[in-house]
């Protein structure tokens, strides 16, 4: 499904990276601290592995560059149930890398993605529960809810909706 694609918030330069850059590990650099930095200043850096990193930034429903805030806005402005985008959780170092923000009844579901034995599998929710679904990817745990419903629980009321993810969205 081709993604859909959404008002800008605001726009960020991109740099440029040639694909060999991008593979020897060019666009994250250790500065003098010994930190690592993204060549964008509101992108997390997380890595798994070369592959996944790049898998990612490939893939429509993928928004390494927006912030909680930005996510959530494109997606109430877009209205449509379904909608969805993985964006960098607020706080991407651990085993919460990243976030799935999807939309449903006017209202924005975010839900941690963990990333569980050193990156191998992949998992939603918080931890603590009894049975989850594990994932070898980011990409196929997203794959597989287009095709399944994937339950969506309020943490305030403790109501549970189902829905697909059915609009890849980048805002």
């Amino acid at each position: 499904m081709p993604p859909i694609s959404l008002p800008r918030v605001s726009v960020v330069p991109r740099p440029t990276i040639a694909p060999q850059e991008a593979r020897n590990g060019a666009a994250n650099a250790t500065s003098k601290t010994g930190r690592r930095s993204s060549l964008s200043s509101r992108a997390p850096t997380w890595s798994t592995s070369a592959t996944e990193d790049g898998s990612l930034l490939a893939q429509p429903w993928y928004s390494g560059n927006c912030d909680r805030h930005a996510v959530e806005s494109a997606l109430l402005r877009f209205r449509k149930d379904g909608a969805y985008t993985v964006r960098p959780s607020s706080e991407p170092h651990g085993s919460q890398p990243l976030t799935l923000a999807v939309h449903l009844g006017g209202r924005v579901f975010n839900i941690p993605i963990r990333r569980l034995d050193s990156g191998s599998h992949y998992a939603l929710g918080r931890e603590g529960r009894n049975h989850e679904e594990l994932f070898p990817s980011v990409g196929a745990m997203v794959q597989h809810y287009t095709q399944h419903p994937l339950p969506l629980v309020d943490r305030h009321s403790g109501s549970r909706q189902l829905t697909c993810l059915l609009f890849p969205t980048k805002p």
